[in-house]
């Protein structure tokens, strides 16, 4: 039903509404804007709003991503944190794309390389 969905038979109405896009923060949508949204920038440090800075960020700003669109923090502390369990293999494309044991990354602190982005056409 939503795109994230791949294990029904675990859903429960509490689960699936967190899954649904309409109950996600807005900042989880605008992300894929950013390059558009900012035409003249090359790159562009990206925190959500609960993080809390308590020092100087200049060394992340310097970091190469090597032409990678991302760059960010990988979270495997858990098998929860694979993309088998947010993204729906069921898809063809997706289970063409992707791996599912692959770990998942840390939204809160991303470093997003836009002219990569715009040469991937990412927001396409």
């Amino acid at each position: 039903k939503f795109y994230f969905e791949n294990r029904l038979e675990n859903a429960t109405k509490d689960n699936m509404k967190l899954r649904n896009p309409k109950y996600l923060p807005i900042l989880n949508h605008l992300r894929f804007y950013l390059p558009e949204m900012y035409p003249k920038l090359h790159k562009i440090l990206f925190l959500d709003d609960d993080v809390v800075v308590q020092k100087d960020l200049t060394e992340l700003w310097k970091i190469d991503t090597d032409g990678k669109v991302n760059g960010a923090v990988e979270t495997c502390c858990g098998s929860f944190h694979r993309y088998d369990k947010y993204m729906n293999f069921s898809h063809p494309l997706i289970k063409r794309s992707f791996d599912p044991k692959t770990c998942a990354w840390a939204y809160g602190m991303n470093i997003f390389d836009l002219d990569a982005w715009r040469k991937e056409n990412c927001t396409e």
